[in-house]
């Protein structure tokens, strides 16, 4: 199935155009058509990550996002010294892309003046986790 893609880097989105990234506004907004946008922090290659199982999330969630088990060692801070080691268990990090219903991105970013945080918009939206690698 046919997906929107943007970029995301230093809390910009970007739309491919005629094989370059462009900066997202308001002009390129439209071009966002798919019924289904995939966010990502790298270009997606190979294997098209949009399966039935996550068009199947999407018609019921606004936003899919997978999340993964934390494989670096954890350490909690306290003035620069390690106070404590952290289980990895108990942490997990989201695992790009990550899978929006294209209208209501849209809306949200015509809402937040095509600004886009991540965890602002994780803030301001009903998401679904899920763990594919469990």
């Amino acid at each position: 199935m046919e997906y929107n893609f943007l970029l995301l880097q230093d809390n910009k989105l970007s739309v491919k155009d005629s094989g370059d990234f462009l900066p997202l506004n308001q002009e390129n907004l439209v071009s966002l058509k798919q019924e289904y946008t995939l966010i990502s922090t790298n270009e997606i290659k190979g294997n098209n990550p949009l399966s039935s199982k996550m068009i199947e999330l999407l018609k019921d969630n606004e936003v899919v996002i997978n999340f993964e088990k934390v494989s670096s060692a954890l350490k909690e801070l306290e003035s620069d010294k390690i106070i404590a080691h952290l289980s990895r268990e108990n942490f997990r990090k989201i695992s790009f892309p990550i899978f929006v219903q294209s209208e209501y991105l849209k809306n949200y970013l015509k809402d937040s003046g095509l600004q886009f945080e991540l965890s602002l918009f994780l803030d301001n939206s009903n998401f679904l986790k899920i763990e594919l690698d469990s």
